[in-house]
């Protein structure tokens, strides 16, 4: 059986036995990854170095190397070998060895100058996992480095081929034609998967292969599919046992449905499979720089990702695809994935780089420079491991650190005297709903993992707690519980556990596993520690904080120092030597918070001295304050040293508050006299009260007090009348008006009989000009 490919072979070994790099697109299914490779072996520039051909999944590396190794008739293990996390099958005669993407990082930081290889190759490159990137840009710096005579093939059925063999120096670009069969397409619209497997079934022949985001979608679909007889449903996915992974590759009698997460998408062959069904959906961790956390997610597929899933339905013959929404939705949908790089934690990267010495997030030839926030949120962490020091360069502790298999934080665990297994528990990933990370089962590969994380000298006998061992590997999640399950952790976040789980009650945990969101974090695994544990373990981080607050329930200020790790407070206690300053600040924080207006201070004689001075602010302008809250509460700064309760707000003397308001904007409370006076004499005689509570100043006054007034009374120099609510006898509102000449020779006399007729007893006199004004009923 021939493949598309084999046609480029011939020219691709001449680019490559000229030392240049190459980049070859070809579709699924054109041989590029079990024909290329194992025709590149007898080339003379390879000198008795092997390929190393990296694969972005474990399942597709054992499989390629499974079919190569039966194709040039060798055992695996003999000419063609694999390696991935747990699993080796190589020898000395080993010359084409598959390996994922994070091993030949490890290979490099161990070999600088990579001796073993003449050629990596880079399959799958479209995926851009972040261990691709990492791998890539190590071996490119070797080439240019230390390595001139490394080849470096890359290779892609879905990829941006100019872009690449432009970072690769100009590398050379092939293109093969591909031999897909064709593939048709079913929209169905939002349809559930078992509904879309039971159509399959009837509408088509052969193996179905299914796509869901998750491995709790494939669990659930597969016990719904079980009504379905004369088929074999078989799950697919990364944390599955090898063995029943490998299940899907051999023949079996029934039909099968294959229930897979993405990681069927490239770079696998299954026999048999005719139809394919997509749910249209991915799920990916998206890394928050701001918070130091990853959440998954689930997303819509982009679209290059739903053609590679399409394309595993043509691979052997023609084929059938179902897609899960409509058709119409192919528009709007993502055309491309983006780069983990950009969205993912970066400490192993950075740790990584500083281990190979390049301490600079543009100091490697990346082809996506690392997202700048995600890489300085890493130093930060780095730093709190002890990994970098206040430099942001290599410790011995950082060195130790990059020679582990694991994530820095687990290494930094490790190396401070904690236990692999629990370090594997971590690795493998919490699966259920056991939030208690101490009673989570420890089957499955947590062994084989525990052994590669064990280093030189490694304790058998723990004498730390379970939360003690966590806290080296989370120092800024550790969290102490502030009630109703919610807890505060020393990066400044908050977390949260459902009320009626045990782990709620806890004093203090350390979260290791958070779904990141907004608002508090939901705790998926954690595990108690004694505060006097944390109090011990990071003694030196823990500083004092002497603080001033206003307190809202007491309503007083708190003056305490505070032992904080981060932003987390342990303990507090009184500060007896308080800061006069920061104490009225902080008394000025609660006054802010209750309002001016509530001011236990305030006197109507005070009020109305503010309402005159913001009376002459509208109106005048000149200087005049506007004597709004922020405006009185400067003022009042002088006015209350000593004072640290709500209470002791009692004594405050405001209008000398309001004078030192005055004469801070040059003003005196004589002028404000003139200009704003509180009364004003009437012709009887008696002085009224003028209020400046509205817009305009006001002033009541019995009708018969004003005969003799010829024109309105104003304030403000002349430039305000006074409005007049002219009174009865019985002090009931008759008349209000700002033209008082006006009144007299008009409205007057309406009034005049009106009120003769209800007070005849009292002085109405025809001509208000000339008579004479009394308080009286009658004047004298």
């Amino acid at each position: 059986m021939s493949f598309p490919v084999e046609e480029a072979i011939a020219e691709i070994k001449r680019h490559l036995g000229e030392n240049r790099d190459v980049v070859l697109t070809a579709p699924p299914g054109s041989g590029k990854t079990t024909c290329l490779p194992p025709a590149l072996l007898d080339e003379p520039w390879l000198e008795g170095r092997k390929i190393l051909m990296l694969e972005p999944r474990r399942l597709a590396a054992r499989n390629c190397a499974r079919y190569i190794a039966s194709k040039v008739g060798s055992p695996v293990g003999g000419t063609v070998g694999y390696q991935v996390r747990l699993e080796s099958k190589v020898s000395a005669e080993t010359r084409l060895e598959i390996i994922t993407e994070g091993l030949l990082t490890r290979r490099i930081l161990d070999d600088m100058e990579l001796s073993e290889a003449g050629l990596v190759i880079f399959d799958e490159f479209h995926e851009r996992s972040l261990a691709c990137d990492m791998a890539f840009a190590l071996a490119l710096e070797v080439k240019r480095a230390l390595r001139p005579d490394l080849r470096i093939l890359v290779m892609s059925a879905t990829l941006d081929a100019d872009e690449v063999a432009a970072h690769l120096d100009g590398a050379v670009i092939v293109r093969a034609e591909g031999r897909m069969f064709p593939v048709e397409n079913r929209y169905l619209g939002d349809v559930p998967m078992t509904a879309a497997v039971s159509r399959a079934l009837k509408e088509t022949e052969g193996d179905i292969l299914c796509f869901l985001p998750g491995e709790g979608e494939i669990k659930r679909t597969a016990a719904a599919c079980g009504q379905f007889e004369g088929v074999e449903i078989m799950p697919l996915y990364g944390a599955l046992d090898k063995d029943d992974q490998d299940r899907v590759f051999r023949p079996c009698p029934r039909r099968k449905v294959i229930l897979a997460t993405s990681i069927a998408e490239t770079s696998l062959t299954i026999e048999g499979i005719s139809c394919v069904i997509d749910s249209g959906l991915m799920r990916v961790p998206r890394f928050r720089p701001a918070t130091g956390m990853s959440a998954l997610m689930t997303l819509p597929l982009t679209m290059d990702r739903a053609e590679q899933r399409r394309g595993r339905a043509g691979r052997l013959a023609a084929g059938v695809c179902y897609r899960l929404w409509p058709e119409t939705e192919d528009a709007s949908r993502p055309r491309k994935m983006m780069p983990e790089i950009l969205e993912s934690d970066l400490a192993p990267v950075v740790l990584t780089s500083a281990a190979w010495g390049a301490y600079g997030r543009e100091d490697l030839p990346w082809l996506t420079p690392p997202a700048e926030g995600a890489w300085k949120q890493a130093v930060a962490l780095l730093k709190m491991l002890g990994a970098l020091d206040g430099d942001g360069r290599l410790t011995e502790r950082g060195r130790r650190m990059a020679s582990l298999p694991i994530h820095p934080r687990l290494a930094n665990m490790i190396l401070g005297g904690g236990d692999p297994v629990l370090a594997a528990v971590l690795e493998e990933g919490v699966r259920g709903r056991e939030t208690d990370i101490r009673r989570v089962p420890r089957g499955g590969r947590v062994g084989e993992l525990a052994k590669r994380f064990r280093i030189a000298g490694c304790r058998t006998d723990f004498s730390m707690t379970e939360g003690e061992m966590l806290s080296l590997a989370y120092p800024d999640r550790i969290a102490k519980n502030r009630g109703n399950g919610t807890f505060r952790m020393v990066n400044g976040r908050g977390a949260f556990l459902e009320r009626e789980d045990p782990l709620a009650s806890e004093p203090y945990l350390v979260c290791c596993e958070l779904d990141d969101r907004t608002g508090d974090a939901k705790v998926h695994s954690a595990c108690p520690v004694d505060e006097a544990s944390v109090v011990d373990m990071f003694s030196g981080s823990i500083v004092e904080v002497k603080s001033c607050e206003w307190n809202p329930r007491s309503e007083r200020v708190d003056n305490i120092v505070c032992r904080k790790l981060g932003e987390l407070a342990l303990s507090s206690a009184p500060c007896r030597e308080a800061d006069a300053e920061k104490t009225a600040a902080a008394l000025m924080q609660g006054v802010r918070q209750k309002g001016v207006e509530n001011l236990p201070c305030w006197t109507e004689g005070a009020r109305e001295i503010r309402r005159r001075i913001a009376f002459l602010h509208r109106t005048l302008a000149d200087g005049w304050p506007e004597a709004g809250d922020g405006e009185v509460m400067a003022a009042m700064e002088g006015f209350i040293s000593g004072m640290t309760k709500w209470r002791d707000l009692e004594k405050l003397d405001m209008p000398a508050v309001l004078d030192a308001l005055l004469l801070a904007a040059g003003k005196d409370r004589r002028e404000l006299d003139r200009l704003a006076p509180v009364k004003m004499a009437v012709p009887s005689g008696r002085n009224a009260t003028i209020t400046y509570e509205g817009d305009m100043p006001t002033a009541e006054v019995k009708l018969q007090e004003c005969f003799g007034m010829m024109s309105t009374p104003t304030v403000a120099g002349g430039r305000v009348p006074v409005v007049m609510t002219l009174l009865s006898p019985a002090a009931r509102p008759i008349q209000v008006t700002r033209d008082l000449e006006g009144f007299w020779k008009g409205a007057y006399q309406l009034v005049r009989k009106d009120m003769r007729g209800r007070y005849p007893k009292h002085y109405w006199p025809e001509d208000p000009f000339t008579a004479v004004a009394t308080a009286r009923v009658r004047p004298r």
